[in-house]
């Protein structure tokens, strides 16, 4: 094995540190194993990623959604579940104060509108179908404040790209001829 030379300086943890100068990286030789193919074919890697990523937020909205109807149901207050109820409520405390207490209500009692959108857009979305519904769902979720709009970006610019039209294509494809 190559000892280096201890007159000039001294190894540390792969780096030799000469007197008098910077230290320099040893160059180390390994051998690894050979990537594998990818396997994903072209542009289903992010339609995968982004598949998971409207279930997760689709799942969000709809336990958000649920713990709202339930904390209303649970003080029996019905009229914080209509909007333009809270709306009023609120209108003593300001225009932007009324509008986002009606915009909170609206996003807990109808979330679960756009979970459930979320969710099955991101079933599609992993079985590469149906790009119409999912790039519509990905426009409704922009209202669906702040995991929805999330999702809905990543979607909507990820269904524009060529690789991911590629993918749907050719998965209609495959359909079409049964493979």
């Amino acid at each position: 094995m190559n000892q280096p030379d201890r007159s000039r300086g001294f190894a540390f943890f792969g780096i030799e540190v000469k007197r008098g100068g910077n230290p320099i990286v040893k160059k180390m030789n390994r051998t690894t194993a050979s990537m594998t193919a990818d396997p994903f074919r072209r542009g289903e890697g992010y339609l995968y990623f982004v598949g998971l990523l409207q279930i997760g937020a689709g799942l969000l909205s709809l336990v958000f959604s649920g713990l709202g109807w339930w904390r209303v149901t649970a003080i029996g207050a019905a009229g914080l579940a209509n909007p333009v109820d809270v709306v009023e409520r609120f209108s003593g405390q300001g225009a932007f104060s009324s509008l986002v207490a009606g915009f909170v209500t609206f996003q807990m009692m109808y979330g679960w509108i756009f979970g459930l959108l979320l969710v099955v857009s991101g079933v599609l979305s992993l079985k590469c179908r149906a790009k119409g519904f999912v790039r519509a769902s990905s426009v409704a979720n922009f209202f669906n404040y702040p995991h929805g709009t999330t999702a809905a970006l990543m979607t909507w610019h990820g269904v524009g790209r060529p690789g991911i039209a590629a993918a749907f294509r050719d998965a209609e494809a495959g359909r079409k001829h049964g493979g």
